[in-house]
């Protein structure tokens, strides 16, 4: 394809071609190599908790019914196709159901997708094998802690595998107090831009000071102190973290600091957040401050982004109450947070790439490049807090896939 082969996606020294965020065809390609062949996070098992229960999702642009089947309690994925004409089966995000019917034929299927019902099927005469009709399932789906992932790739590694050095934060998230759950459901904002900008977003403290000022007054104007500046630039225990196959997170102090209920010392801009750290698993989960963060991809160049409350089942009520209210307040649709990344961090970046005449069409990706560190024994890399280390953890293996797979 010419128009994805004139410059390299990535150079040696960490710029990456404007391209990569306005090319449909390298999206094309995205959808075949990293969303074909990667564990995507579609449900978590308190948004489907009793048999019947369901939700739609997506494994970037494939549309799948994530239920729980009323007899055994086990979680299936399906794709969300009828095996007749191919229409929709499952209209509604979330609901409880025994059956999905096909509202363009009545072809209907039980929540594990096997079909139960063909109107008229005496037309079909020996020709229509009902055991082997049903909705297809998705070829691989594992669970972790709670967390359902899918995968379209039929020989992919294991989730375990897959998750690798981040299993750990996962771990970290499901042991919140109590356990957590997605109760509150999400909110959710659309922008026109790449997917991979809300990515690189959530692991990028660099911006916080300067798209979040107004924030951060109002902080300063309410009495509350910030030390959000000075510790990005000088805490030697705030650092970014590449785990290893595209998935990173920005530490607010090491782990194991936090770990077995410890939370001694967590540095949070408000009394509401419950994780130490900003985290993200490739290609589109991540998790922000109190609440899992899931990007849609649409178009190279439009997203959509679902935002769930973390909601901690160990916590009383009122506890539960702030971190909600916390959360809309940066982060709904009336909040400073969201509204600020999506206007400086998505849409003005969007409105620069569109200078493609320049002869300097790409984006630069190194900062602390010279002085990140590699731990031996684990691959693990780490920088500053400022540092762009999580970005290229992303970078390398999303490049590992376009640039290894079909038409990049």
């Amino acid at each position: 394809m010419t128009s994805t082969t004139a410059t390299p996606l990535i150079s040696d020294d960490w710029r990456i071609a404007g391209r990569a965020y306005r090319d449909q065809e390298l999206f094309e390609a995205e959808m075949r190599t990293i969303f074909a062949r990667s564990w995507v996070f579609v449900a978590h098992e308190s948004e489907i908790p009793d048999g019947g229960d369901y939700k739609t999702a997506r494994i970037g642009r494939q549309p799948v019914i994530v239920t729980r089947s009323a007899d055994d309690g086990e979680v299936n994925v399906l794709f969300n196709r009828c095996r007749h004409r191919g229409s929709a089966v499952c209209q509604r995000e979330y609901g409880n159901a025994n059956h999905f019917r096909c509202a363009y034929h009545g072809w209907t299927y039980a929540a594990d997708g096997t079909l139960v019902g063909v109107p008229f099927d005496d037309g079909y005469g020996d020709r229509l094998d009902k055991s082997q009709m049903g909705l297809v399932p998705v070829p691989r789906v594992e669970r972790r802690r709670g967390f359902v992932f899918a995968c379209l790739d039929p020989d992919a590694p294991p989730l375990e595998e897959y998750l690798g050095h981040a299993a750990r934060y996962l771990d970290f998230i499901a042991d919140l107090p109590g356990g957590i759950e997605l109760s509150a459901h999400a909110h959710k904002l659309q922008y026109e831009g790449n997917w991979k900008l809300q990515v690189e977003n959530t692991i990028d403290p660099y911006h916080f000071s300067f798209t979040h000022k107004s924030w951060l007054d109002i902080l300063k104007d309410r009495g509350t102190p910030s030390a959000w500046v000075k510790n990005l630039s000088t805490n030697p225990e705030w650092r970014t973290v590449d785990l290893g196959n595209g998935h990173s997170a920005h530490e607010y102090g090491p782990l194991e600091r936090f770990e077995g209920g410890n939370d001694d010392g967590v540095a949070n801009f408000s009394s509401a957040e419950l994780l130490p750290f900003n985290f993200i698993i490739f290609p589109t989960l991540s998790f922000v401050g109190a609440h899992l963060r899931l990007v849609q991809p649409i178009s190279a160049t439009r997203t959509r982004v679902f935002l769930f409350p973390l909601m901690p089942k160990g916590l009383d009520p009122e506890r539960r109450t702030e971190i909600l209210r916390s959360h809309e307040a940066f982060y709904g649709p009336a909040g400073a947070g969201s509204t600020d990344d999506i206007e400086v961090g998505f849409e003005r970046v969007m409105a620069g790439l569109s200078a493609t005449a320049t002869s300097e069409d790409w984006v630069l990706m190194s900062r602390g490049l010279d002085r990140e560190t590699v731990d031996e024994a684990t691959g693990i890399r780490y920088g500053r807090s400022s540092d762009e280390v999580c970005q290229r953890g992303f970078y390398r293996t999303w490049r590992a896939h376009v640039e290894g797979g079909e038409g990049a």
